[in-house]
């Protein structure tokens, strides 16, 4: 994309003359895509007067990345229809947990993997979950494909309290009919970087025109959910959890248009580099920019088919661990019961294709291998008595692989 620069540094090289010419070619040029959203520009710290539109220009590269993304969903479906049936869940839970946590990294929330793995498997359990952190998170993402598209401001809201609510401190909560009354501003630690719109009225006039924006079939679809994102975020509707509500929000579309395990990849891959993403954010608003989202959109799907060629790499093990194990079951000569077999094959294949998962308890198991109680306890201890598992857990009954059993597979 040699001829094609941002429009800010076209400035600087060419001048105010040249670049009010570029941009008015580009703006309205053949493969240019209007979206008929505006924002203020920003510059030094202070929002500036009169309003621009987005707009991107369909440019080579953009094409091929987006080629790339479908692509590369294909391959994933692939994959996962791969993976035994049992362990398909599991394994989507350990992608959960990684891109919650990276989630929360992003916006400087504790949390730890370990207490988002045990929300996560407790999701049911209204009983004991029903007071604890990220419970609104974990259903959200353990259901981010089935969630429906936005059709009112109030679904932004609902979002908000489905995800961050108990988060957010007191001090910032919403203060006003669903978002905040007053401005906030966005720092980056030294400067400011971005300020919100304000009052609330023009907060929900600029929801509803995202609302309209998202229902519109103008722009291709991928880069509608992108666009939604940035204009979400240059929103910022309330005082905190923007960011997480944010990609939360992108992340359902995705999931709809493509599939649920490329959506959950794109916390963990911004996590990994921050920097370019706050970057193409922050880089729209610039007055020299006018507009063009065209670099924005090529980072944000950048970012989205790095993470699904770390989720390709990830699979391509786990399918490589789960051939590993089916070949040593086979040889395994002490096992005549095939329900034995069977067992010792599922707890393996979820100990090593779902890492960071809990094992599974002896009532999961019995339900998944359709035997009463007393034959999997039996069958447990014949295991436990070859060294092979070991309890981890009393209530409920949970057995797991030990360690050097799992080595010896794959040594």
């Amino acid at each position: 994309m040699t001829d094609y620069m941002k429009l800010t540094k076209f400035f600087y090289i060419h001048g105010a003359t040249k670049h009010q010419l570029e941009y008015e070619q580009r703006f309205n040029n053949y493969a240019a895509y209007q979206t008929g959203l505006t924002i203020h520009p920003f510059r030094k710290g202070m929002v500036e007067n009169g309003e621009i539109e987005l707009f991107f220009v369909h440019v080579p590269e953009l094409m091929a990345l987006h080629e790339k993304v479908l692509e590369n969903s294909i391959l994933i479906r692939q994959a996962v229809s791969e993976l035994p049936k049992f362990a398909v869940e599991p394994y989507f839970h350990k992608l959960i947990v990684n891109e919650a946590q990276s989630n929360n990294e992003i916006e400087g929330v504790r949390s730890t993997k370990e207490e988002l793995t045990n929300i996560l498997e407790h999701l049911h359990d209204s009983k004991n979950i029903s007071r604890k952190r990220f419970v609104g998170m974990m259903k959200t993402y353990q259901f981010i494909d089935q969630l429906k598209p936005f059709t009112s401001i109030q679904d932004f809201r609902v979002l908000y309290d489905q995800l961050v609510a108990d988060e957010v401190s007191k001090k910032k909560e919403p203060d006003g009919e669903y978002f905040r009354k007053t401005g906030v501003t966005i720092t980056d630690g030294s400067k400011i970087t971005h300020r919100g719109v304000e009052p609330e009225a023009k907060i929900i006039e600029k929801l509803t025109d995202l609302v309209h924006f998202l229902q519109s079939e103008a722009v291709p679809d991928l880069y509608k959910y992108f666009i939604a994102h940035y204009y979400y975020e240059y929103i910022h509707p309330f005082y905190d959890g923007n960011g997480r509500t944010g990609r939360l929000l992108v992340g359902s579309y995705v999931a709809r248009k493509l599939e649920r395990y490329s959506a959950i990849t794109l916390s963990y891959t911004v996590n990994n580099d921050k920097p370019k993403y706050y970057k193409a954010l922050e880089m729209i608003a610039n007055p020299f920019n006018k507009g063009d989202m065209t670099f924005y959109l090529i980072d944000m799907v950048e970012l989205l088919v790095a993470g699904q060629k770390e989720l390709l790499e990830d699979l391509l093990i786990v399918l490589a661990k789960s051939k590993r194990i089916k070949e040593f079951i086979d040889t395994l000569d002490w096992i005549e019961n095939n329900d034995l077999k069977h067992l010792l094959h599922i707890m393996l294949d979820i100990e090593a294709l779902a890492t960071s998962i809990q094992p599974l308890s002896n009532t999961q198991l019995k339900n998944i291998l359709g035997i009463s109680s007393h034959l999997l306890k039996k069958y447990l201890e014949e295991l436990e008595a070859r060294s092979i598992v070991r309890v981890v857990r009393k209530r409920p009954k949970t057995y797991q692989i030990e360690e050097e059993f799992l080595q010896e597979i794959f040594n």
